[in-house]
């Protein structure tokens, strides 16, 4: 979900009439993670717009001999689709994948994640943290020794670094999850709504799906509370009496912007004056010989399918994870269709750390 005002499906509406956008606006505004004036416009090369094929490449890059030593057994797929909506040409694919193996040049430290850009200018936020946090992480001495540290150190210089690039953040920003791998021991950040989850083989075909992360979401008890105190409200899109608005949503106390659906993200400024912050939620897990996969997606894949879906989906396909992927985030796309006439961006990023036995 992303970042829409109270009268933002107005604008943008290509060869449409304002009327006839507005109507087809409010009939998907529950779901639509990005109003029309907010789908980005520019700045993307023609490959960040397109739906890309399965790839142990995408988010990769070409390995050095050290990023392949931490490589290492694991294999890595990951696959990026552009979402659709029908009264805009302009959409582009704000979701990056995020692999980097063998940070601080240590093959025991690799790193695995997916942003999901939202805004007018979301995909060069979340372009910024995909080319950044790597680097920010791997500059903090403690990553090895005080893996959980160094991932708070390392998010805040990114985020602090973020105005430098003289990109408008007022009502753009990203989510990210990702992971950093400590040798065995895995630890999960989280900003936003996007999610990880890791597939358990408990005997035979029977597996386990485990949340490694939260979906942040503004009427969270917490969430909600931080909120409020910071002068801000957490209430659904404006609406008649009965109908269907959609996600309670952040916004001024006075004014129905700046309308976002999550209570953490990077960017968002003026969401940001309001109780919503950058700071990740961190979860550890100890990666075990029956701990198979962990999927890294955006809430394109999450919106229609649970955590046990996606873990199931992948597993039916746990000997060829190209097609593994392809399926996922196939199965994500065909399942909007069925319910909305937009669909979101939908990426993946699938580690495997384990044969299945």
């Amino acid at each position: 979900m992303g970042c829409v005002s109270s009268n933002s499906a107005q604008g943008g509406s290509d060869n449409k009439s304002e009327d006839e956008a507005t109507k087809i606006a409010k009939n998907q505004r529950r779901k639509l993670s990005v109003a029309p004036q907010h789908e980005g416009g520019g700045g993307v090369s023609g490959s960040a717009n397109a739906n890309r094929k399965a790839s142990v490449m995408e988010g990769i890059g070409t390995l050095t001999k050290l990023e392949l030593e931490g490589k290492g057994s694991l294999e890595v797929v990951s696959k990026s689709n552009k979402g659709h909506v029908p009264y805009s040409k302009k959409k582009v694919n704000q979701d990056r994948p995020m692999v980097k193996f063998s940070m601080q040049d240590d093959p025991e430290l690799n790193l695995f994640g997916v942003m999901d850009g939202h805004g007018e200018f979301g995909h060069l936020v979340a372009t910024y943290v995909q080319e950044n946090l790597p680097t920010c992480l791997a500059k903090q001495k403690c990553l090895k020794d005080d893996t959980e540290k160094g991932i708070l150190d390392g998010v805040k210089e990114c985020v602090t670094d973020l105005p430098d690039m003289k990109i408008n953040t007022a009502f753009s920003g990203t989510t990210c999850v990702f992971g950093v791998m400590n040798k065995s021991k895995l630890y999960v950040a989280n900003i936003g709504d996007s999610r990880c989850v890791m597939c358990r083989q408990i005997n035979g075909d029977n597996t386990e799906a485990i949340e490694l992360s939260r979906d942040q979401k503004p009427e969270d008890p917490g969430e909600k509370e931080r909120i409020l105190a910071a002068n801000g409200r957490v209430e659904p899109l404006p609406g008649p009496p009965g109908e269907d608005c959609g996600p309670p949503r952040v916004w001024l106390k006075d004014v129905d912007v700046p309308g976002l659906a999550m209570s953490r993200s990077i960017g968002d400024d003026v969401s940001q004056a309001v109780g919503v912050i950058s700071v990740p939620e961190i979860k550890t897990h100890d990666v075990e010989s029956n701990d198979i996969f962990a999927i890294w997606a955006s809430d394109g894949v999450w919106e229609f399918m649970s955590s046990k879906e996606a873990v199931d989906l992948v597993w039916r396909y746990r000997n060829d994870l190209p097609k593994a992927v392809d399926e996922l985030c196939g199965e994500a796309t065909r399942r909007w269709k069925q319910e909305e006439e937009v669909i979101d961006d939908i990426t993946a990023v699938i580690v495997l750390f384990n044969p299945p036995k």
